[in-house]
């Protein structure tokens, strides 16, 4: 539960196999679908009791495609939920069955909003590493600026942008992003927004966390105005609630 007595959002997932400790290795791009969907769940306000990690173990022991939320001890954060593969798992349809267990331990989770979270995962599926999370908006007399990242696959870097539409125009100009040193670090850098007409600064937040990010980052986050090009706006997920 949050302080004010609400239940807590779902804000990650993560994958077992072989054993309910082990992670499941060798594919990472269905590791990002987890942590996207997560997000994007989070962003629709789906909760999952009290925990705010949801821990999926790809289990042999139930029958094939069965779907089982569990008791098993942890920590209060955690829900565990057991969705159940042949025993020659992962086998050459690992890519689609993980995906697919993924989605349908999330409804098994919050059965209440299945259909939102099925349409918010095929949102998550069709757009992959494209989709970005909105973590910081500014309004200024001239702009609205927005702080954007996405969750990419390990290892690769995720983004994070910073964005300026323009208000009378409704143009949209994009500067170049910076990686991030870890995914959800984006939430820890997406600070105060600074825009001077030479330029766009975004602060961390003022976290111990935040500032050892922002530390290995190199201190904070600037571009030149003459960065920012026009830009086809993307799909973008409005991340701000992100608890």
């Amino acid at each position: 539960m949050t302080k004010d007595g609400r239940p807590s959002r779902l804000n990650d997932i993560r994958l077992f196999a072989g054993s309910y400790h082990t992670d499941l290795k060798g594919f990472e791009e269905q590791v990002a679908f987890g942590r996207r969907l997560a997000w994007a769940v989070n962003a629709e306000g789906v909760s999952v009791g009290a925990h705010t990690a949801l821990y999926v173990y790809f289990a042999p022991s139930i029958g094939d495609g069965e779907v089982m939320v569990t008791s098993r001890g942890g920590e209060w954060w955690q829900r565990y939920v057991d969705v159940g593969v042949p025993a020659e798992f992962p086998g050459v349809d690992a890519t689609d069955r993980i995906e697919k267990g993924i989605v349908d331990a999330v409804c098994a989770s919050a059965p209440q909003k299945t259909d939102l979270i099925r349409q918010t995962a095929a949102i998550v599926s069709r757009e992959g590493d494209r989709l970005r999370f909105l973590q910081k908006r500014r309004n200024t007399r001239k702009y609205i600026v927005e702080v954007t990242s996405t969750i990419v696959a390990w290892p690769a870097a995720s983004l994070l942008f910073v964005s300026l539409t323009e208000k009378a125009t409704g143009k949209y100009f994009e500067a170049p992003p910076a990686t991030v040193s870890f995914y959800d670090d984006a939430r820890r850098l997406s600070g105060a927004i600074k825009i001077t007409n030479i330029g766009a600064t975004v602060e961390p937040k003022t976290s111990v966390a935040a500032q050892v990010a922002s530390l290995h980052q190199g201190g904070d986050l600037c571009w030149a105005i003459d960065d920012f090009q026009p830009a086809t706006r993307p799909v973008v997920i409005d991340g701000l609630s992100l608890r």
